[in-house]
């Protein structure tokens, strides 16, 4: 994966550089380019999760726009296995999983056009590449498990995972379900890190004056430690994803 990442990130620098030089003007209509503004909004798929987002842009011309952009994004190792409560009516859980981690981001970035739409139809081809800041939210997993004790009848509590209860924590016969979301509310731990990414836009509006455009590329974090999401070793302190996103809104 690291391989290919790099390879991808290669290719979209060699995008931008082309990208510096803006294609050559047509006869447009006046009106169409009078937009100094835009504001949009979005989600993307991700190949480590899903995100939230909005921006907003200040456009210099046709071809270059400077962008801020904030979000919101849920991480998923898909090594975690989701199981079906043994309890009539109970929460399915989520097996070897030791925090659920999202983070909010913020950027600044650019978008040049490489390539323009016709006149009327058609899409407009944009190198993006964003850069900034994270803050990486660890909140504990709870599961209700059952417990110990010498009179043969089971109690439940609710539990995050730690060494002592290890064994519980990882044995099916003792899960009984998830524990609602609010537990593990008072333990989130801040964690802070960088992102970047970069890829390309299509925006395929038949008027400029909405904003309609697909964007998919490649996206890096790196955090300062490594995030513990699973309770097996594997947690790394960057994440590597391929992405797309869908934009809506408008331009003034």
């Amino acid at each position: 994966m690291l391989r290919y990442s790099i390879l991808f990130f290669l290719m979209l620098a060699f995008c931008g550089t082309h990208a510096q030089k803006a294609p050559p003007r047509k006869n447009y209509d006046p009106r169409d380019f009078q937009y100094k503004r835009e504001a949009s909004g979005g989600f993307r798929l991700q190949t480590n999760g899903i995100a939230l987002y909005g921006e907003y842009g200040w456009i210099k011309d046709i071809y270059r726009t400077r962008i801020i952009q904030l979000e919101y994004n849920l991480f998923i190792n898909y090594a975690q296995k989701k199981q079906k409560s043994p309890i009539s009516n109970g929460n399915d859980f989520l097996y070897g999983v030791q925090n659920k981690f999202h983070a909010l981001r913020f950027s600044y970035g650019i978008k040049r056009s490489i390539a323009d739409k016709a006149l009327q139809k058609g899409v407009r081809l944009s190198f993006i590449a964003f850069g900034g800041v994270s803050l990486g939210l660890s909140k504990p997993y709870y599961l209700r498990l059952l417990q110990p004790n010498d009179n043969g009848i089971p109690t439940i509590k609710e539990e995050r995972y730690s060494s002592s209860n290890a064994t519980r924590f990882l044995s099916l016969d003792s899960i009984a379900e998830a524990a609602p979301i609010r537990f593990g509310l008072n333990q989130i731990e801040p964690i802070p890190g960088i992102h970047g990414k970069a890829g390309l836009n299509f925006d395929w509006g038949t008027k400029d004056e909405f904003v309609k455009s697909l964007e998919c590329g490649l996206m890096l974090d790196l955090y300062y430690k490594r995030i513990p999401m699973m309770i097996n070793n594997s947690n790394r302190f960057y994440q590597i994803a391929l992405y797309v996103g869908f934009h809506f809104g408008k331009r003034w």
